[in-house]
């Protein structure tokens, strides 16, 4: 990814090009929409899980039980190919606020890692209004994220005091916290790069880049055509994100998987929205 940061230079094409025959699953192809933007739009801020076997606050691509998948540098996508942050991400289209920022825990405490600028919305496997997906069409992560507690002597902002998954944003606190990361050298492309590198490292010692899920295959466009359909999912019952036993049955093949969150597509059979709690 250069310096500037949009999401293109950095992951696949978000445009299918020449004349392929493949209809690319990007935006701003169907099935994905054009978010509505607030002309005075806030954002959210929102934590999720990095890696401590990185030196970049990479997500926790080799946690046991529970690999993670967003923030999904590899498309510029939240929500994709997870079932996290469902309140969040009908926040983001029923408000119309664009800026999603990213903080996670580190030595130091929370820290501020990056943001998305949300351009785009689309049904997620489980049907529109119960699972919607976001896709970014810049996206900026830095090598040397700063602590909240020294953002906010900056920004005037309240982020070191704890919080659970996620908050809003003001306008201003956003153009604040945009100033932070916009000053800071992008690093998008070497999280990347550390992303592959423990995927790898899955794949060696577990046979599988994301071994609970059975997945041997890198986050892509064309992977993420598994997850959309043109014309939108069936509607479909709305389903608890986590299983009191941390097990999951799949109504489609009828196998049992194991898993600490409920995953969109089933390890054994590939169905997608067919896992339901034990």
């Amino acid at each position: 990814m250069s310096d500037g940061g949009h999401v293109q230079s950095a992951v696949e094409p978000t445009r299918s090009q020449g004349n392929s025959s493949t209809r690319s699953s990007a935006p701003p192809n169907a099935p994905w929409r054009e978010l509505h933007v607030d002309e005075d739009a806030g954002g959210y801020v929102t934590v999720y899980y990095s890696d401590d076997l990185s030196p970049l606050p990479v997500r926790w691509v080799t946690k046991p039980g529970d690999n993670k998948s967003d923030p999904n540098l590899e498309t510029g996508t939240y929500g994709l190919f997870s079932t996290c942050g469902r309140g969040l991400r009908s926040g983001v289209v029923n408000r119309g606020y664009p800026h999603l920022f990213f903080v996670t825990s580190r030595r130091e405490g929370r820290v501020l890692a990056g943001y998305y600028r949300v351009r785009w919305y689309a049904a997620g496997v489980f049907g529109l209004g119960n699972d919607l997906c976001l896709a970014a069409d810049r996206v900026r992560f830095i090598a040397s994220p700063p602590p909240l507690v020294a953002v906010d002597r900056q920004c005037g902002t309240d982020l070191a005091h704890p919080f659970r998954s996620m908050r809003l944003l003001s306008p201003e606190e956003c153009r604040r916290l945009l100033r932070v990361l916009e000053r800071r050298p992008d690093a998008t492309a070497a999280y990347l790069a550390e992303i592959d590198r423990l995927e790898r490292f899955n794949l060696k010692h577990g046979g599988y880049r994301y071994v609970g899920w059975k997945q041997v295959e890198k986050f892509s466009w064309s992977y993420a055509a598994k997850y959309l359909q043109p014309g939108g999912p069936a509607p479909t019952p709305r389903v608890l994100n986590t299983s009191p036993s941390g097990s999951w049955t799949c109504v489609a093949c009828e196998k049992h998987t194991v898993n600490v969150a409920l995953l969109k597509r089933c390890p054994e059979c590939g169905a997608v929205g067919t896992l339901r709690p034990m």
